[in-house]
């Protein structure tokens, strides 16, 4: 009878830590993360893309990001974003699910035997985010979004961390 009554407190205890409700971010709070960018089109490029949030009320935030993709096939891009996303809470699980607008200018530099080319491009950034609180200020984020553009589209698949403030 102890151990079942011991079981019964542990599996309590780990499910009232399971569901534990962190506070939300307020107006005005700020966050730093890195995402990992793998984006498709004519060609896959991998890249590190580090980003600045702001929190315009605690459902609504702005993120501007700069992303660096490594050479691939003589081409390395580069890219500017202002994104607007706006959180919708998962019910006490500290999951959030976000659709992303925004824009973005893309450049290109491509290296063809012994000449340089570079090209720029204003996109149009729309998709997808969910994001996943692991402590109080710490989170997990996985993105898909899709960048339109005059002749560069290109989807993306970014995973990221967090940390606001």
């Amino acid at each position: 009878m102890k151990k079942l009554l011991i079981i019964m407190c542990l599996a309590l205890a780990g499910s009232n830590a399971f569901a534990q409700k962190f506070d939300t971010p307020e107006s005005g709070d700020w966050a730093l993360g890195l995402n990992i960018p793998v984006t498709w089109g004519d060609k896959m490029h991998l890249g590190v893309q580090p980003k600045v949030q702001f929190y315009a009320t605690s459902q609504f935030r702005i993120e501007t990001s700069f992303g660096y993709y490594f050479k691939a096939k003589e081409r390395i891009d580069w890219d500017l974003n202002l994104n607007f996303h706006y959180l919708f809470p998962m019910k006490d699980t500290g999951l959030w699910i976000y659709p992303i607008l925004g824009i973005q200018f893309l450049h290109r530099h491509y290296t063809v035997e012994v000449d340089d080319a570079n090209q720029a491009r204003v996109g149009l950034n729309a998709g997808a985010g969910l994001q996943y609180d692991i402590e109080e200020n710490l989170y997990v984020n996985a993105e898909v979004k899709y960048t339109y553009t005059n002749d560069f589209d290109r989807g993306n698949v970014l995973v990221g961390i967090g940390y606001h403030f």
